[in-house]
């Protein structure tokens, strides 16, 4: 049991806080921040009843809200959930029971995630496991106090978390009233009024102030509900569930023989009335759940009407854990039934740890949301303000903004928009014209401001009356500081501080003052940002170099000089690509040959592994420009034969394989065509199937390559219904996306007049 605890608790703390608060979590922080009666206001106006929010109010003012010691309390919170169900299991099943119940929760995907979560959901799991286990203990000793009261404050407990676990609080009582004697009922009564007397008067504050609001999203059938539940319970996977579906159903029917041989044993026996209550209280409360979230989740004209969501089944997790222990244990004392007992565990534990790794994986913490905030206080002055355009996603970065401390306060944040949404082009002066009017300096954070300005009416209202004087991009996300005059702002040094950010360095000629670097690992698509802080009037250029350790030089840039005076701020890039070999990198600052500092701590992380040239079906050997290779291809899809034959509608795989000989310093487009003997009416050429892209989707451009180091690139040729059958000719080449002119090729293959490089013919057969 202890070993199961301890396990229990490692899984849950691993890489607790190496994930980013998302939008529901950034909320419930954003809420617990505020005074604890104008938190507990605002929970009387969200979705959750306000237990979870109570307890994380005290939790974050001791022990810090950053996503480590946020997220604690929810993993505590599920590690007794696991120690609960160990000593549920025992109670209905024996010791054996008790350990198989504590060790499959212990590794549930799906608990550990939601045990990782700054949300209500594992809590809601406590209050579920626990009234369970106290309405079996209620049901044996119905005329103890005790247990009543204790049963009560568990119920209360639940559905005080989430209320979508009222309704196994009323399964609870309605089985009682069958399974208990008459005698008992007036203590029953008691401990029913303890939770309804309270539950009561909060819904009646509560109620009036809840909005009437559905998620845009069809209602999902019931089927789809059942769906997703089968495979949540038993791998706690949530999306791609098609992976999953045959091996977890293979686990719910395992589980059929051991509920009915446990059904059969208790219908036999003398004190069945008894015993059938906690097989009941079980069965029953997790059958249910999946009929109520349907019916939560389909369209009325009261309250909110959320979308399918996997949260929804973690109430119903600790009786799927229970039913499948008690299960196992079943099976297990038919003797003849001993090896499906030992194939059912086994298959269920490897299924359960072979999804964790994924899992954990996923887990990865971004640099850019920090930033985005953080810059703000690097050059924040009295007078500034800030202007949100983010949606509904201002938890995210209130979550991050508000970690920054300033002993002279921070600039205030004004969420636009507040009068129409979407912004509009005769909205926004009035959104705008007091907030400017108010403050010297502006910082526009865009935060997936497409959602509520999509057309950029506030950025351009901004550019056409003050001055855009600092500009970051982070992707589709930016942040802009605008000010009234156009003269480049220094740092504040007081303001450093006060960075959390911001690692001194002792320079004796106070060139460099120190740097910034947010993050520790890095994933292709990401770009590695640090912040170099020194003074104006550098007496030489600084070269930063990034370097794969222990040596290897990646990247050189000279940087140039900066306009302004004080403290000044460089900022040096490195973007991650697929291929980018993964390991420990450092930024090198020199200053000609002076060594100022080497930053070390940055990793990069599940990158691509150049190809090896012998899994290259199709060798070739030509060239595109004077700096590209191009090594062959691999050709899936079609339908074997020589030529390779396809029919309308299929998808050819096309791996083309590359090699830069020296640095790229154009990025190009390759196309793919398939050219045909007919004209295509839909494209008015010859062309019948086509994937035209930067290589690897955009994420590895040619400037990116590593010189020598070979790369795969992916292309999808779809072969409309209607193509006519005939011979077809597949093509490649690269072009400049800004002028359409492709490059020279010479070499196999080659076509030089019109530069396209030919791979193979191709028989497309008449249709079916």
């Amino acid at each position: 049991m202890l070993t199961g605890l301890w396990a229990a608790f490692a899984l849950r703390v691993y890489r607790l806080g190496a994930q980013n608060v998302w939008w529901d979590e950034g909320f419930t922080i954003w809420l617990a921040r505020q005074p604890f009666l104008e938190m507990t206001l605002g929970t009387a106006r969200d979705t959750h009843p306000p237990l979870y929010y109570w307890l994380l109010w005290p939790w974050i003012r001791g022990v810090g809200d950053g996503e480590f010691p946020a997220r604690f309390l929810s993993a505590a919170i599920g590690v007794l959930t696991v120690a609960i169900a160990g000593a549920t299991g025992r109670r209905i099943g024996g010791p054996w029971v008790g350990l198989l119940a504590l060790w499959i929760l212990a590794i549930s995907r799906f608990h550990i995630w939601w045990s990782q979560e700054i949300r209500m959901y594992a809590l809601a799991a406590l209050g579920v496991a626990l009234s369970t286990d106290l309405a079996i203990r209620v049901q044996r000793a119905p005329y103890s106090i005790g247990r009543w009261l204790s049963w009560a404050l568990a119920a209360a407990v639940m559905i005080f978390s989430l209320y979508l676990t009222v309704f196994i609080w009323i399964f609870q009582s309605l089985v009682w009233l069958l399974a208990l004697p008459r005698r008992a009922w007036p203590r029953m009564a008691l401990a029913q009024a303890i939770v309804v007397i309270p539950f009561a008067v909060w819904l009646a504050f509560a109620l009036p102030q809840m909005a009437t609001w559905s998620a845009a999203a069809p209602p999902p059938s019931f089927s789809a509900v059942l769906y997703l539940g089968t495979v949540l319970w038993t791998t706690g996977v949530s999306i791609h569930l098609e992976r999953f579906i045959a091996p977890a159903l293979l686990v719910l029917c395992g589980m059929m023989p051991g509920l009915a041989a446990q059904a059969r044993s208790i219908w036999k026996s003398p004190d069945r009335r008894d015993r059938f209550a906690p097989w009941i209280l079980l069965v029953g409360g997790w059958i249910l759940q999946p009929g109520i979230i349907w019916w939560i989740t389909q369209p009325r004209s009261f309250l909110y009407t959320p979308r399918l969501e996997a949260r929804y089944f973690i109430p119903s997790l600790p009786l799927f854990v229970l039913l499948l222990a008690w299960s196992i244990g079943a099976v297990f004392a038919v003797r003849r039934l001993r090896p499906l007992a030992g194939l059912l565990l086994l298959g269920f534990a490897s299924l359960s740890i072979a999804v964790l790794p994924e899992y954990y994986t996923s887990r990865h913490w971004r640099a850019d949301p920090v930033l985005e905030s953080y810059l703000i206080h690097v050059y924040a002055r009295p007078g500034d303000g800030v202007v949100l355009v983010s949606g509904d996603r201002f938890p995210e970065f209130s979550y991050y903004y508000e970690q920054n401390p300033r002993s002279d306060g921070r600039p205030p944040v004004y969420t636009v928009p507040r009068l129409a949404v979407p912004v509009r082009s005769d909205t926004v002066e009035a959104e705008l014209r007091d907030i400017v009017a108010r403050h010297s300096r502006i910082w526009l954070a865009r935060v997936e401001s497409h959602l509520q300005d999509p057309e950029g009416w506030v950025q351009r209202w901004l550019d056409g009356h003050l001055y855009r004087v600092l500009q970051f991009p982070f992707g589709h996300n930016a942040l802009i500081l605008y000010a009234t005059s156009p003269q480049v702002p220094e740092i504040p040094l007081e303001n450093l501080d006060s960075l959390k950010w911001f690692h001194r360095l002792n320079d004796p000629q106070g060139i460099l003052l120190g740097y910034d670097q947010i993050g520790r690992s890095f994933r292709p698509g990401e770009i590695i940002r640090v912040g170099l802080y020194v003074r104006s009037g550098l007496p030489a250029p600084i070269t930063a170099e990034w370097i794969r350790e222990p040596g290897q030089v990646l990247a050189r840039e000279d940087l140039p000089p900066l306009a302004g005076s004080g403290v000044l701020r460089y900022s040096v890039e490195l973007p991650i690509h697929p291929y980018m070999p993964s390991g420990d990198y450092a930024l090198r600052v020199r200053m000609g040959e002076r060594l100022l500092a080497v930053i070390r701590g940055v990793r990069v992380e599940q990158t691509l592994s150049p190809p090896a040239l012998a899994e290259i079906a199709h060798p070739m050997s030509a060239r595109l420009g004077d700096r590209i290779r191009f090594l062959g291809y691999r050709l899936q899809g079609t339908r074997g034969g020589t030529p390779p034959t396809a029919m309308p509608g299929d998808t050819l795989l096309l791996d083309l394989y590359w090699e830069a000989e020296t640095h790229v310093e154009r990025s190009y487009v390759v196309f793919t065509h398939l050219i045909g003997e007919t004209f295509n009416p839909a494209t008015g050429n010859p062309v019948w199937a086509q994937d035209d892209q930067v290589p690897l989707e955009g994420a590895y451009p040619t400037t990116h390559w590593i010189p020598g180091q070979p790369l795969r690139d992916r292309y999808e040729l779809h072969l409309p219904e209607e193509t006519p059958p005939g011979m077809y000719t597949l093509e490649i080449g690269m072009y400049l996306l800004e002028t359409g002119e492709r490059l020279p090729v010479s070499g196999e293959g080659a076509d030089p007049v019109a530069r396209r490089l030919i791979l193979t013919p191709i028989r497309v057969l008449p249709g079916r």
